[in-house]
Parts: structure tokens; sequence; C-alpha cells
């Protein structure tokens, strides 16, 4: 079965209903034929550079959530690839982004998140307002002439719940045309109305590919995480929906069966009969469905082609407040933590260290592994074949 964008029913009513239909046929969803990307594809530095400039400076990235920036003031930052961003609410409710560089000496001028009116960099205390505005240069009439007239702004989208911008200034993107129709797949998690959980993971994790494959694929849910959250699903009986680079992955769960025969108004909530992860392209996966909460994993390649870190949120429908909801969220944050890091990182570590010993062999992905396919797919179209 072969799902693209312009086929694709959004409602996870549909998804339920394939994945119960993948069940009884014994399979996933089906690419036409198998993939091989080569193990060099992986390691090679010069091939690693390619993709650090093409997929992640070059390409619309998630540089932050509208729920993270509900109010003008509220502002976000963090580091991809070697560039400090500045993501801020103006006082005009337009969320842009920023390279959170000086205009002066080149210090950051903003740390950590938060609120406030005015971003002063602690070098020389010069002033920017939320829109990224120069309004303060302390002892301006001995500076000089100033060919300056605010921080660097970064192309700025904001759509379904999610803030997109390009790394390198200047650069144009659509963003309709970029998100290829995943906009209206996460809409239905209304990621807009959702609140961060305060306590964040970072999570050493291997070769940014080998961790994105771990995330687009399905196939080892029963397996590899056999006594953990695999326990509850039925392996290799997904449904995956792609939207240009990204997709949306539906598992099904082993309560699914028990629908079978039910009218589809007598159906459970579907978070009890299937899980969902939606990955945008290249670098956050969002797990889990409306009315339950969420997990987003952002995946930051490392200084070289065998590191990355790994950094996940937790998302609520309401403020996490209360010993109990606190120690409620503080299980799951551990719970997901030690599945990733000890059964997928440990794991994709051991295949960093096989891939010197792989010579001209290749990874290979098979037909139920469509996920994978689209990945390696994108990459390849952004970065270029030859360089592999």
């Amino acid at each position: 079965m072969s799902v693209t964008s312009q086929d694709i029913n959004l409602s996870h009513t549909d998804i339920a209903r394939r994945l119960l239909a993948n069940v009884d046929a014994g399979t996933s969803d089906q690419s036409p034929v198998q993939m091989k990307v080569p193990a060099s594809a992986y390691r090679d530095a010069k091939r690693w550079d390619e993709e650090m400039e093409q997929v992640f400076r070059r390409s619309p990235l998630v540089v932050g959530f509208s729920c993270d920036l509900r109010e003008p003031g509220d502002y976000d930052t963090m580091e991809i690839v070697g560039r400090p961003v500045l993501v801020a609410r103006g006082d005009d409710g337009v969320a842009r982004a920023f390279l959170n560089i000086c205009r002066h000496r080149g210090a950051q001028v903003a740390e950590g998140c938060g609120h406030t009116r005015r971003f002063t960099c602690p070098y020389h205390s010069w002033v920017y307002d939320t829109r990224g505005k120069l309004v303060g240069v302390p002892g301006r009439d001995t500076f000089g002439e100033l060919d300056v007239s605010g921080l660097i702004e970064l192309t700025t989208h904001e759509v379904a719940g999610v803030i997109l911008a390009v790394l390198t200034p200047g650069m144009e993107f659509d963003p309709a045309e970029w998100m290829a129709g995943m906009d209206g797949a996460l809409e239905l998690l209304r990621l807009d109305e959702l609140h961060r959980y305060p306590v964040v993971t970072e999570l050493d994790s291997p070769n940014w590919k080998l961790t994105a494959d771990g995330y687009v694929d399905g196939y080892h849910i029963g397996y590899l995480h056999s006594s953990t959250i695999g326990e509850k699903a039925i392996t290799n009986r997904n449904t995956y929906d792609l939207f240009g680079p990204h997709v949306r992955i539906g598992f099904a769960n082993k309560p699914i069966n028990e629908i079978r025969d039910r009218p589809e108004s007598e159906w459970p909530p579907m978070w009890e009969v299937m899980s969902m992860v939606h990955y945008i392209f290249p670098n956050v996966s969002i797990s889990g469905q409306p009315d339950r909460p969420l997990m987003v994993s952002r995946l930051l390649p490392g200084p070289t082609p065998d590191r990355s870190t790994t950094v996940q949120y937790h998302f609520y429908r309401q403020p996490v407040e209360g010993d109990e909801a606190v120690a409620t969220a503080e299980a799951r944050r551990l719970l997901y933590a030690q599945v990733t890091g000890q059964e997928d990182f440990v794991t994709g570590f051991k295949i960093n260290r096989s891939l010197s010993a792989m010579g001209d062999d290749h990874i290979r992905f098979g037909r139920n592994e469509r996920g994978n396919q689209n990945l390696h797919t994108w990459i390849d179209k952004l970065v270029g074949n030859g360089s592999r």
C-alpha cells in the first residue's frame, strides 16, 4: 500500500482503520522497492559537512513552538549546527527568529528562555527590542556612525503551532510548499494549546542519520523495546503518510484487535488502540496524540559525524501543577529518557562503531521501512547522490 499526501484522510479514525486492515493483512504500508544506502554515507566527513550546509543551514527547521511563545516578549534560544538562534514574539504578536549575535562584537544577547521587553548584550549593553531593532547604544555619540539597525533576522513562518526558520540569512521559503500537507496533520494535534513541562532531557546520541532512522522506524518497536514501550505494540503493521520530506507514522497497539467487529461510534479513544509519530524533517519528532501528553525530540548534529545531541521536551494539555501531577510527569520523562538513551541510542552507538568495518557494504531498508526510505530520499535530494 502506497500513501502520499495527495490521497490522505487526515482523521485519526482513518489511521486506526488502516492499521487494523494492515494487522488483518499481516503487513505494513509498503514502498515499491527496497533501498540501499552506502555505510560510508553515514561516516564520511565531506558528506556530513554537505548535510550540515544543505539540510540544516539552508532548509527550513523547526526553531520553536507557538505554545512556548504565547505572549509578546516570550523568547527561546538554541544553537543548531554552530548557529546561535533567538526566537521571540514581538510586541506586534509576530514570531521572528534571529541570529543570537550582537551586531557590535558578536556576543549573544539572550540565554535560555523567558519573557522580556528588551535584549541587552552583556558585553557593552547594546539593547534590542523584541522585533530585533537596535534601540540602545551606550555612549552612542562617542561610538561613531552606525551601519546596522538591528539583529540579523532569519526568514521565519509560523504554521500549525510550529515556528519554522532557515538558518542562512536572506534565504526565503514557501511554508505551504515546504510542509506539503504536514501542517494539516499537525493541526489535529492542536500544538498551540500545549504547556511545556519545565524539565528538559538532553541525551548523547550517535550520528544524526542513525538517530533519525530510529525515529521514523516502526519495524523495531516490538523487538528493541520488547520489555518497555513495545509491550503494547503489534510490530511492523505501520501506516506511513508522506508529506514531502515529512512523515506521519501510525503504530498498531494490541487493543486494536478489540474494535474489529464494533461500529466506529463505539470505538474507544484512539490513543488506546494506536500510537503516532509526526516527524518534521530533518530533525524534530512529535510522539503522541490529541488530548494526550506529547513528547518532542529535537535532534542536534554534533561537531563530528559520529555524535549528536537529542533534546526531549514533554508537553501537556494543562500546566503540570501539584505534587501528584509532577510525579506522574517526571516518571514519564524518565521512562522515555531510559527507552531512548539505554535502548535506541546504545544500539545506535554500536552501529556507529560498526560503520568503519563495513567498507563498501550498505545499510538496507526494506519495503516496510517507508519512513526511512523517505528520509534518505530527501537527504539525497538536498545534498545530491553524487556526494555519497
